[in-house]
């Protein structure tokens, strides 16, 4: 019989208190250790440790039989552990196990700051607003403290 996808209905042949977040093997709930819910390739869901029970050889190959629709899906080089997870069985556990935050998180406000215009003032007083080219790590003794790399006159401007 299928069901949609998001459907709560019971599977045929499930206990009547099987969730969607219970292996209908062994009855246990997925969690997030050793039934971890696993998919087999005819796309029902199982926890592994049940997984690995029915990990079977088979004309000389490991083979898992779906215990539900009897497909058998070929065991994974890693072994039932590199089976794909249900996503949202996982999902679902992983949601009920994390605590829940107190407040979301929210990004501190940016620093709105006036948009440059103008050219800054010149920083040697001695040279005030002419333009000048820096050269490496000189002053021209003014005594300002900046980098203002000679007097107006001097050959070195």
């Amino acid at each position: 019989m299928l069901q949609p996808e998001g459907s709560c209905a019971l599977e045929e042949g499930a206990a009547p208190t099987a969730r969607r977040n219970d292996c209908i093997v062994c009855y246990s709930a997925y969690d997030l250790t050793g039934h971890l819910p696993r998919r087999l390739y005819c796309g029902h869901t199982f926890c592994q440790a049940c997984v690995r029970r029915l990990d079977a050889v088979a004309h000389e190959q490991r083979w898992i039989p779906c215990p539900q629709c009897r497909q058998s899906t070929p065991t994974p080089r890693g072994g039932v552990a590199m089976l794909d997870l249900d996503l949202a069985a996982f999902l679902a556990v992983k949601a009920e196990r994390e605590p829940v935050r107190a407040e979301p998180w929210v990004p501190a406000p940016l620093k709105v700051e006036a948009a440059v215009t103008e050219q800054p003032p010149a920083l040697c007083p001695t040279l005030g607003a002419q333009p000048h080219f820096p050269r490496p790590r000189r002053c021209c003794g003014c005594g300002c403290g900046s980098l203002c790399w000679g007097l107006p006159g001097s050959p070195e401007v």
